[in-house]
């Protein structure tokens, strides 16, 4: 049994992990993490709902983060600490963010993942496909990304790793503009449109329902469970990178 620890138990994507974990025969969640003096959702058996997030890591086998950009950098030191795999979820992580992973990953297995949908892991390689087949030609590229209103960072996480996928796929001949929507009750809509004179190409990627990200992420800890030290992605979990 794989004991997890949930940094951000009582956001909307932490109950719907929570939940998910409840479902799984192999995992167990062991550990929220909580603000203090907050009132938290109730956990169903035995989960040590803490505001302290030293001992919600030396609890676990694994953690999964869906917090803040800015406390993610500290959360994984302190997994690196605790030597305990690392599955981060939280987007608008800087630059500074994405080398506290990285240096992270010397000492543990560090999975990052802005958006933890399994497809959408497929939807960057036909990107990065489609920018290598057009990229000699004269095309534009342009990334459009649809989330909620509560959303705050624009581009999202999942535009710019499609937008890296672009350039990876292209050699960086070409670089994607972005156009970020922010509305209502999205999930997460992703389209990328290579337009050329004349004709275009549009790729695009639906989530409809949250808990979709809940079930990679886990998958994603289960998967990372015994791994090596290392960075690692959702291509990693599905294979893609072999």
């Amino acid at each position: 049994m794989i004991h997890i620890g949930l940094l951000g138990y009582a956001g909307r994507m932490g109950q719907q992990i929570a939940a998910v974990i409840a479902e799984r025969d192999s995992c167990q969640l062991v550990a929220g993490l909580v603000r203090e003096g907050k009132a938290a959702p109730k956990a169903d058996g035995e989960v040590l709902l803490s505001p302290n997030p030293d001992e919600v890591v030396a609890t676990s086998d694994i953690i999964i983060d869906f917090t803040l950009a800015s406390a993610t950098p500290d959360f994984v030191r302190l997994a690196a600490k605790h030597r305990k795999a690392f599955v981060s979820g939280t987007t608008g992580m800087d630059a500074a963010g994405i080398t506290a992973l990285r240096e992270a990953a010397k000492t543990i297995p560090v999975l990052y993942a802005p958006n933890t949908s399994l497809s959408l892991a497929a939807m960057k390689q036909i990107t990065a496909l489609a920018a290598k087949l057009l990229g000699r030609f004269d095309y534009d590229v342009a990334i459009l990304d649809e989330h909620h209103r509560h959303k705050k960072d624009a581009p999202s996480g999942t535009a710019k790793a499609l937008g890296e996928a672009v350039q990876s796929g292209n050699g960086g001949l070409k670089t994607p503009s972005y156009a970020a929507i922010r509305a209502g009750e999205i999930v997460g809509e992703h389209e990328i449109v290579f337009a050329g004179a004349g004709e275009l190409i549009r790729l695009r990627h639906s989530v409809t329902d949250r808990r979709i990200f809940a079930q990679g992420a886990v998958d994603a800890a289960l998967w990372l469970h015994g791994k090596p030290a290392g960075f690692y992605g959702m291509d990693d979990v599905l294979k893609l990178s072999e």
